[in-house]
């Protein structure tokens, strides 16, 4: 008798029925299931890694079971158990008064802590024409990279910490404050990179790609006309069609991903250019190669500037958009986003998408206004 072989979803190996596992009506083998998936601590229910909330403590808890028994301090931006809640804040937060120093975790020296809803954010400021040592000795003690940049003139590239906790916004003031102090400035050379960790599964890279190419129109008419001609944040529409993402099986949108810089490619080529920094298709202005390589989307769009309060606003549109895809993603949505007529109806629609408040609309229409030349009615 011949026994049944079925394929591992994730893998594509074969193996014996009573081998695999059922999950989310697909089977698993048990090292694909160990990769992919893992259980809430409190229910024990089995779930995605990347639809995982982690606590105070690190322990991975399902949705279902943060509505009920947990919530989030506004403060300290960690996830509790609801008996530590007072107001809108943890009782740790209520009896120690926070300061305007990033608090770095006491374990291992980092600015951040896991979290799907609090995404960890890492920058990169691009400078000319200061001082670059005395960036390097204010900044790298407290875990700043500070490297030259060869393509700018007299060029520094200064690496904020990955972060959250309410420390993002701390360390890019800290950043910018260097820059300035020490006699750097900005031209139409330099860019600003945001990493935001967002690691995910296929068919989430599939709807991030989509929701992507739906936003990029909005995302290059507020910046300058230079960011959209450069070969440094190539738009997606320049490689990609709306058709053949949404045609492309989750499975195998890396593939896709990787043909649009390296030709006509394999499943074995695919892997190796996951494992490799360089390859030309990090240079598109949504950059998923960082996430295959390093578990960050990169968003390459910004001009440079050392303003970071333009820093900030730049960085909560960013994460609005990526938890919009793993919270309320409809496609139906992204693709009425795609058919709008104007930029400027793309812009109201994607506000009301991520529901941003009066004064996000009000700056990012601000700097629309500015970049295309028009007046204000």
């Amino acid at each position: 008798m011949i026994m049944e072989k079925l394929k591992c979803c994730g893998c594509k190996k074969p193996f014996a029925k009573n081998a695999l596992t059922l999950f989310d009506d697909e089977m698993w083998c048990e090292d694909c299931l160990d990769k992919d998936t893992t259980t809430c601590a409190d229910c024990g229910e089995r779930i995605y890694r990347d639809d995982a909330t982690y606590t105070n403590d690190d322990c991975i808890i399902c949705d279902r079971c943060y509505d009920e028994n947990y919530f989030y301090c506004d403060r300290c931006d960690r996830v509790y158990y609801n008996e530590y809640r007072v107001g809108d804040y943890c009782e740790y937060c209520c009896e120690n008064e926070d300061d305007n120093a990033p608090q770095q975790l006491p374990d291992d020296k980092r600015y951040y802590c896991k979290s799907r809803r609090d995404l960890p954010v890492g920058v990169e400021i691009e400078a000319e024409d200061g001082d670059y040592f005395d960036v390097y000795d204010e900044l790298t003690p407290k875990g700043f990279g500070v490297d030259k940049d060869g393509s700018l003139e007299e060029g520094i590239e200064v690496q904020v910490p990955a972060s959250n906790r309410g420390n993002t916004e701390k360390l890019i003031r800290q950043a910018c404050l260097a820059l300035h102090k020490h006699g750097f400035g900005v031209s139409r050379r330099c860019g600003l990179h945001i990493h935001i960790e967002f690691p995910s599964r296929k068919k989430t890279i599939k709807n991030l790609l989509l929701m992507a190419y739906a936003c990029e129109p909005v995302l290059y008419a507020v910046n300058p006309k230079s960011r959209q001609n450069n070969n440094f944040c190539k738009p997606l529409v320049s490689a990609f069609k709306v058709a053949e993402i949404v045609r492309t099986e989750p499975g195998r949108i890396d593939e896709l991903f990787y043909s649009k810089g390296n030709g006509k490619t394999t499943k074995y080529a695919v892997e190796i250019y996951k494992k490799c920094k360089w390859n030309d298709c990090r240079y598109f202005g949504f950059n998923l190669h960082s996430l295959f390589y390093r578990n960050t989307i990169e968003f390459r769009y910004h001009a440079g500037t050392i303003a970071p309060e333009k820093i900030i606003a730049w960085a909560n549109l960013l994460k609005a958009i990526l938890l919009y895809v793993r919270y309320q993603y409809d496609k139906r949505e992204v693709l009425e986003l795609i058919e709008q007529p104007t930029i400027l109806a793309k812009f109201k629609y994607l506000s009301r998408m991520l529901n941003l408040d009066e004064a996000q609309k009000a700056y990012f229409l601000d700097r629309y206004i500015k970049f295309n030349n028009l007046c204000a009615a």
